[in-house]
């Protein structure tokens, strides 16, 4: 029988080869992950932005915020008290920051009492960012609140 001998060659071509399969693996593998853009369109948004913060300003000058209660069943947004009983016009972006196709955009429906509510089985479990922009009349207001899901 003959011995094979292991050569600066051999060692060098099985280096090469090695590495070039571990290259085509993590290449393969970047494919296969899915990445989400936190905002599809967040240029335009960008643009907006001036307006936006003039919202968020409108509504920090209420004197009461949007409450977000959670129980057992549901989920409920309410108006801050000078919003209630009042034509609101506007939507609830229930906003999952780790996977967006489990975002909610609900229109503005808040009852008499400024309440709207929200099935708690339409949302997993986990982090949600409640983002509700409404107007009345002219002025808009946008806010912020982040949830966390039990």
């Amino acid at each position: 029988m003959s011995k094979i001998k292991f050569t600066w060659g051999t060692g060098i071509f099985l280096f090469i080869v090695l590495f070039v399969a571990v290259g085509l693996f993590f290449l393969w593998y970047t494919f296969t992950i899915h990445i989400s853009m936190v905002e599809e369109d967040y240029y335009p948004k960008e643009l907006r932005h001036e307006e936006q913060l003039n919202k968020i300003r409108n509504a920090n000058a209420l004197q009461h915020q949007i409450l977000i209660v959670i129980d057992n069943e549901l989920v409920t947004v309410t108006m801050p008290m000078e919003m209630q009983g009042k034509h609101l016009i506007g939507q609830i972006h229930v906003y999952r920051p780790s996977d967006e196709t489990l975002d909610l955009i609900l229109p503005l429906v808040p009852d008499t009492a400024g309440n709207q509510t929200i099935a708690r089985s339409k949302l997993v479990k986990g982090k949600y960012i409640f983002k509700v922009d409404w107007a009345l009349g002219n002025v808009k207001y946008y806010q912020e609140q982040e949830i966390f899901i039990p």
